[in-house]
């Protein structure tokens, strides 16, 4: 037997287990014709492992304890699996997170199937964007990179968009400037959002900083020129709710693009 593992038979099965994680084997006895002494053989039962449980336990992990917290290790002891059996489905750290960005676009589709104007496919787009990154704030560090955010998944939902923009534009290089732009602002209004979740720098604290703590007649210290105005002028949803600021600063870029297009 092998050092460091322990035998415990129950019936006609053994388990033997290591200080990682346990083998199961079936015991089978075959009786030999004649009446020959029985031969015993054992089969090999190893967990099964599937590349969508991977992937799907990255996401939990990286839900619950940060992207920073992801490594192969870490997603193996929560798998209940050795580190050198995740190789076997993914490559590396980084194939990883492509597979997980894949699969959170999966579970938030774009209606692909469906053609509407392209002021329309930019709301749909922004509302399924926002969501994501509610539900899985460590995804707007992934999806700024463009090796882990360009996918097949994500590219399908590109084109679905860039397609809207073809009625502004026959320029197909302009149309998709158009759509990485609405997508570049849902990920800053939402990085901002979840800011204190990605660094995990909770404060108990009202402590909301220097545009607010001035909004409310309350600065540090005495505000630049232009922003003397804003003294006292009370949290308007437009400077201090992200949603708000994140409709609003898409009819800005809406606006621009039809100035653009005309």
């Amino acid at each position: 037997m092998t050092p460091g593992r322990t035998r415990r038979a129950t019936g006609l099965r053994t388990t033997y287990a290591t200080p990682r994680y346990a083998y199961e084997y079936a015991v089978r006895k075959e009786f030999v014709p004649g009446g020959g002494p029985a031969i015993t053989t054992a089969r090999q039962q190893p967990p099964k492992l599937h590349r969508h449980d991977i992937v799907a336990a990255g996401i939990d992990l990286a839900d619950a304890e940060g992207i920073g917290a992801l490594s192969m290790r870490r997603l193996a002891d929560r798998l209940g699996v050795g580190t050198m059996s995740l190789y076997r489905h993914v490559a590396d750290k980084d194939a990883l997170l492509i597979a997980m960005s894949d699969e959170i676009g999966e579970r938030f589709p774009y209606p692909l199937d469906t053609s509407p104007p392209w002021r329309e496919r930019v709301r749909v787009a922004v509302d399924i964007d926002w969501e994501i990154y509610q539900r899985h704030p460590w995804i707007v560090l992934a999806y700024a990179s463009p090796r882990h955010s360009m996918g097949e998944v994500t590219l399908t939902c590109l084109d679905w968009l860039v397609a809207g923009f073809a009625e502004l534009t026959e320029d197909v290089a302009v149309a998709t400037e158009m759509a990485l732009a609405v997508w570049i602002h849902v990920q800053g209004v939402a990085l901002a959002a979840v800011s204190d979740e990605l660094l995990q720098t909770r404060s108990d604290t009202d402590d909301a900083g220097g545009l607010a703590d001035l909004l409310d007649g309350n600065p540090s210290s005495p505000p630049p020129v232009h922003l003397q105005a804003l003294a006292g002028r009370g949290r308007e949803p437009g400077l201090t709710d992200p949603r708000t600021r994140l409709d609003r600063g898409v009819d800005y870029l809406c606006a621009g693009f039809v100035a653009l297009g005309g």
